[in-house]
């Protein structure tokens, strides 16, 4: 398959492979609860009504293209993933895949302060946030 071809699949099977990797994430992952701007460094924004990828690094694209991540399964991908929340293209939350299992470990995502630094996503939205995003 050429790389043109490669990187149209890519593209079109990401929302379906993003969701289910990011699915799991909003089940254990954390957000960065010092962080000002969530988007900062994201590679992929995912609308949270629809489930749709709305954009994504070149080098996501990149990476698909040369076999690195399978679009199918969502094997290779590991970074920071953007939720819009409000629908304007931008994210306004952010979590990790990473580490085994996708996941970083518990000790770093319950160790610290409450809303400070790293904190799970449940405790997040629990306890930290006061405003809807």
């Amino acid at each position: 398959m050429n790389t043109g071809k490669r990187v149209a699949l890519g593209i079109a099977a990401m929302p379906a492979v993003l969701m289910l990797v990011a699915g799991s994430a909003l089940a254990h992952e954390c957000v960065n609860a010092s962080k000002v701007n969530q988007a900062a460094g994201v590679q992929v924004v995912i609308d949270d009504e629809s489930g749709e990828v709305v954009w994504a690094t070149r080098g996501v694209l990149n990476r698909i293209a040369q076999g690195i991540i399978n679009p199918e399964t969502g094997e290779g991908f590991s970074g920071l993933i953007g939720f819009d929340v409000n629908g304007d293209q931008v994210a306004d939350l952010a979590t990790w895949i990473v580490g085994p299992n996708g996941e970083i470990p518990q000790q770093a995502q319950y160790g610290g302060a409450t809303c400070s630094g790293v904190v799970n996503i449940g405790v997040w939205f629990e306890q930290c946030q006061t405003d809807p995003v």
